[in-house]
């Protein structure tokens, strides 16, 4: 613009036109740019056809990864004959990758999307302190499964199931592969007998085989149908279940513990109140877990609210009269620290805790040897990035146990005493990558850099004004 062959018309229409377009630049980016740069982000953020947040969602590229860990029963001969304080020994762990995609997708019209979660885990020998042909001695759960439903009854009917359990393959504890307690499942005599039998007073017994994930690895089914909502129209309900298998309620807990609501893990609320806690639906609980916020944390370099569960994550009412409805029997409800998901888990007696019986009631614990101090891993938190509700790092980590008590008419427990039997740990856990917090932060810093941007532009005009004026004043154009 400043060319020998432009006349002086000419090159103040370029200087002071130039200086003009920035100074408008200037003036929107600053004025408007942030809020444009946020709005876009919103955008980018909510759940719709073909938008980057959906194909993310529908096939998670984050590595997950579960690591289980398994409790070998030493000594249970001695338990059952002498009654002995069982010893569990807890082993693994044995590391399987995670794959989540996402089948049967339905839009609706209402702004929500059902779907079924479809999980596949595959063994990483590599990564495993272990093999899955390791052996493993665990209770028998289909023996304690069924004593458990015969316990209220009469005498003369334990009775009677003593001696059909004693003569089909009851047992108080079984030893078989890590695979086979795992997924692939064991033929079990006395499910098989049970299976066989036409008895409206004995529940359904879909399969002679048993393992704590039988037929789960790759279902699409196990996990039902969640419906969460979309975030279109409403971006502070985004992620948020509002049916699983079509109803607002579990029906395994009664009141607001059995209501459906929280998120599946994936999408959280963006623009959270750092007060607010988080809660995550878990099918394998049937229930919601909530995680507090307590205190700021920094990742890949990405400022985000690291949430925790609290010692009333497993309350029943002791610590925090809300959780009283987690109480299965109100008569005789059992102590703070574990949840009893019997209902959840067809009738067996089954608890879930934080690792180790953490936060729970002593009782717990006692009730066997073997334990192991508790590090940073057996920790349940999410660290998020509270902007656009994303989920930087996150830990779940749970115990599952098996509530057996003695009984005198039936013969593998006549001689126990009452304890909390760990089955096994969960850990699943998951990270962004370095490729994923850099776009993370672009998003983040879109607001910002359109302001400071207008900025730019607002002093290059002023410059540019500067120096046309001095050339007009001094004729040096």
């Amino acid at each position: 613009m400043c060319c020998r062959c432009c006349g002086v018309l000419q090159k103040k229409i370029w200087l002071f036109g130039s200086a003009t377009l920035f100074l408008i630049l200037g003036i929107v980016l600053t004025v408007w740019g942030p809020s444009f740069a946020d709005n876009f982000i919103d955008n980018m953020i909510v759940l719709k056809e073909g938008s980057t947040t959906f194909e993310k969602w529908s096939n998670i590229p984050v590595p997950v990864y579960m690591q289980i860990y398994m409790f070998n029963w030493t000594n249970g001969k001695e338990v059952q004959e002498i009654g002995l304080k069982p010893n569990f020994e807890r082993v693994g762990p044995y590391v399987f990758r995670e794959t989540n995609i996402k089948t049967n997708i339905t839009w609706h019209e209402n702004k929500t999307i059902s779907f079924k979660p479809q999980r596949t885990w595959h063994f990483e020998p590599k990564m495993s302190s272990g093999s899955l042909d390791d052996l493993l001695t665990a209770p028998h759960i289909p023996s304690l499964a069924a004593s458990s439903f015969m316990r209220k009854k009469s005498s003369f009917m334990k009775k009677i199931f003593n001696s059909i359990l004693n003569k089909n393959g009851g047992a108080l504890y079984q030893t078989h592969t890590v695979n086979e307690w795992l997924f692939e499942g064991f033929y079990d005599e006395f499910l098989a007998f049970a299976k066989k039998q036409n008895n409206s007073l004995i529940p359904p017994i879909p399969s002679d085989h048993f393992a704590f994930l039988l037929n789960r690895n790759g279902s699409s089914d196990y996990e039902g149908t969640f419906t969460i909502h979309t975030g279109q129209g409403n971006l502070q309900e985004l992620g948020e279940i509002k049916l699983w298998n079509g109803q607002s309620h579990t029906g395994y807990f009664p009141g607001e513990c059995g209501r459906i609501n929280g998120s599946t893990g994936e999408l959280f609320t963006p623009k959270r109140n750092l007060n607010e806690y988080v809660s995550v639906f878990s099918r394998d609980t049937c229930r919601i877990i909530n995680l507090m916020p307590i205190g700021t944390d920094t990742f890949r370099g990405i400022e985000a609210v690291h949430y925790e569960t609290q010692a009333e994550t497993f309350d029943n009412g002791v610590l925090n009269p809300n959780m009283k409805c987690y109480c299965q029997d109100p008569d005789n409800c059992h102590k703070t620290g574990a949840t009893d998901i019997s209902t959840c888990a067809a009738g067996v007696p089954m608890y879930v805790s934080h690792v180790e019986f953490r936060d729970a009631d002593p009782s717990y614990a006692n009730s066997t040897t073997g334990h192991k101090p508790i590090d940073e891993s057996d920790r349940f938190f999410i660290i998020m990035e509270p902007r656009l509700g994303i989920p930087l790092k996150m830990n779940v980590a749970i115990q599952v146990s098996l509530h057996v008590q003695p009984d005198k008419d039936i013969t593998i427990l006549k001689n126990i005493n009452e304890f909390y039997a760990p089955l096994f740990v969960g850990k699943t856990s998951g990270e962004v990558d370095a490729k994923l917090a850099t776009k993370i932060k672009l998003f983040l810093n879109a607001p910002p850099i359109a302001f400071y941007s207008g900025i730019a532009s607002l002093v290059l005009s002023i410059i540019l004004l500067f120096i046309g004026i001095y050339l007009s004043l001094t004729k040096r154009w």
